[in-house]
């Protein structure tokens, strides 16, 4: 007990009430219905002052591979990833399902160890699992040199930084990481040298970098406008360098002077600091206890419609205090019972050294488990998104000639409930198997919609001349849908939003004034991005998400994966897209109703 409260005495608090800040911004910022010029000042430095701090409590281990990879990445990282994707997946739900039938364990674990895999918020800890893997490569190649070492990481951000550029969203991956590694890197130079621990910090520090921080965001917003702002500052892959690098600036270096100035004996800034001592239980499992917060005040407010349970006013400061409150039960609890998940954890070195092979075991174990599980998938014996496509009621199909011919009957029995086959590409192109699926699926209880893939060379209204001249206007059918994704040379030279967005208006004006229904729009979430986010708000979206579940609410379908089988079609594609639809069955039902317009022209084929 003596040298535990030893080595606590001897943190630098500084750190501790950094993380604590960033731990309740978190929770901030994913509290449904937070304003976007709220998240615009609380989201920039969150992720890169965790990179930073990562780096900074890193010890030089010297180059030691072996001794690096287990206490920080297996010891520290890999068992808070692991306990993560445990606590994801067992919801209230699970636990009753569990105790009353205990023969769905195994179905449990599997979800579990897809979460692993996939999970957004286990793939935070696999950006810290890979951006510690390049730290200790150039750790190595450098020498421990600060110089080197911040170049080449820099040169691996700019790596990363080109990849991501096209995709302002969140990219849980590895060109993440090449970014993240120049914050880590940052971190821990700055520990070897003492560079934060010399420098004395005063009161005018913190003020002066937060004027500068909030006058940065403020100018931003009003030039780019506050949405537009919200998804540059919050994106985390530094897409827009002029916008995202001053403010990583200006953010951090108020963050670290007001953490090193202010006061750390006040009752709310010791509380401050356990959370940030805890701030990985506040990433694994805030989220959940936010959720079930969410829950519970929605039933509070649907039993007694109560106005004032709806005020911002009143959600952002209790939903704050009420997840942050409770997070504080199972972090006093990892105090007690598992202090590794606070990386408080060191193996002696003893066992380090008796221990090294078990360490190098696990590590191609996890590696060739990891590359097994991708092949499954890639084979299509294993789904991720499996897991979370499950907990919507409606699923259905897209098809096109590349599934051959398909016995509609029988996917019928699979649970498919509604098809969009693809009609027409461009302004020429007809798929050849269009009238035949268009003709038998009619025959079945499914729900169908004919829908155009986008082209970038044609003008939006001979495209829309096309798709009317083979799709015939039905009372009972879904929406039409365009189809807009990359394609080609396009990928990677996407065409300017000026060019493409008065065509694609075009061809979605005609095509809803000739079918009486707004038409569905397919994105990828770069196609969305890029051409549909802040030009038409008004359309529902049919989005392709097949790594993880999709953001919530920002879509009507989702393709949920590319990769699946199904019996009753014998195409030279052995698999089939399939996709949920957003809502339970009666809300499907007022969906399909909605789109049966009575005013709708009942053409014959």
């Amino acid at each position: 007990m003596n040298n535990q409260t030893a080595s606590i005495k001897q943190r630098e608090t500084w750190g501790d009430v950094i993380r604590g800040i960033c731990s309740l911004t978190v929770i901030l910022s994913h509290i449904p219905g937070s304003p976007h010029f709220l998240l615009m000042y609380v989201t920039p430095f969150t992720l890169p002052c965790f990179f930073i701090l990562s780096g900074y409590f890193t010890k030089n281990y010297g180059g030691n591979l072996t001794e690096f990879f287990y206490n920080k990445v297996l010891k520290e990282v890999l068992i808070k990833l692991m306990f993560c994707a445990c606590m994801t997946t067992l919801t209230l739900q699970v636990i009753a399902r569990l105790i009353l039938h205990p023969t769905t364990i195994p179905e449990w674990l599997y979800d579990t160890f897809l979460t692993f895999l996939a999970k957004p918020t286990a793939n935070f800890f696999s950006i810290l699992v890979m951006c510690s893997i390049y730290f200790i490569v150039v750790n190595k190649i450098c020498r421990d040199k600060p110089i080197p070492m911040i170049l080449i990481s820099f040169g691996m951000a700019a790596v990363g930084y080109l990849i991501a550029r096209e995709r302002i969203s969140k990219l849980w991956s590895w060109d993440t990481a090449l970014v993240c590694v120049a914050f880590y890197t940052l971190g821990y130079c700055a520990r070897q040298n003492g560079v934060i621990k010399k420098f004395k910090w005063k009161p005018e520090h913190a003020l002066i970098s937060g004027g500068v921080f909030f006058a940065l965001v403020t100018f931003f917003a009003m030039t780019f406008g506050v949405k537009h702002t919200m998804i540059i500052v919050g994106n985390n892959t530094f897409v827009s360098p002029l916008v995202s690098v001053p403010l990583f600036l200006a953010g951090n270096i108020f963050m670290i002077a007001l953490a090193n100035v202010i006061p750390k004996t006040p009752r709310p800034i010791q509380l401050l600091m356990y959370i940030g001592r805890h701030s990985m239980i506040y990433f694994m499992i805030g989220g959940l206890v936010l959720a079930y917060t969410h829950y519970f005040h929605t039933l509070l407010f649907e039993a007694f419609h109560w106005s004032f349970l709806q005020s911002l006013v009143y959600k952002l400061p209790v939903y704050l205090i009420v997840t942050a409150s409770i997070t504080l039960i199972p972090s006093y609890l990892s105090d007690r019972f598992f202090p590794a998940l606070n990386g408080c954890f060191r193996l002696p070195e003893s066992i380090i050294k008796r221990r090294p092979k078990t360490c190098i075991a696990v590590c191609v174990l996890l590696i060739l488990t990891g590359a097994g599980v991708l092949t499954a998938s890639l084979k299509g014996f294993i789904i991720p998104n499996q897991v979370y496509a499950r907990h919507y009621p409606v699923h259905g199909v897209d098809v096109s000639s590349y599934q051959g011919h398909i016995d509609w009957q029988q996917l019928a029995s699979q649970d498919v409930r509604f098809a969009f086959i693809k009609a027409t590409e461009g302004s020429g192109h007809v798929d050849s198997c269009f009238a035949d699926n268009w003709r038998e699926v009619s025959e079945t209880d499914i729900v169908a919609g004919a829908y155009h893939f986008f082209s970038f060379e044609t003008s939006g209204r001979t495209q829309a001349e096309n798709f009317i001249s083979v799709v015939p206007v039905l009372e009972n059918a879904l929406p039409p849908v365009v189809d807009l994704e990359y394609y080609g040379d396009y990928d990677r030279n996407p065409l300017p939003a000026e060019k493409i967005v008065p065509e694609l208006k075009t061809l979605l004006d005609v095509l809803q004034e000739h079918y009486g229904k707004r038409p569905i729009i397919y994105v990828t979430e770069p196609s969305y991005l890029q051409y549909i986010y802040t030009y038409f708000d008004d359309y529902d979206i049919w989005l392709r998400y097949v790594v993880t579940d999709p953001p919530e609410g920002d879509w009507r379908f989702w393709q949920y994966t590319d990769r699946s089988k199904l019996n009753g079609y014998d195409g030279e594609e052995e698999f089939i897209d399939m996709n949920v639809f957003l809502g339970d069955e009666e809300q499907w039902k007022n969906y399909i109703d909605s789109h049966s317009s009575d005013s709708a022209v009942i053409l014959n084929d």
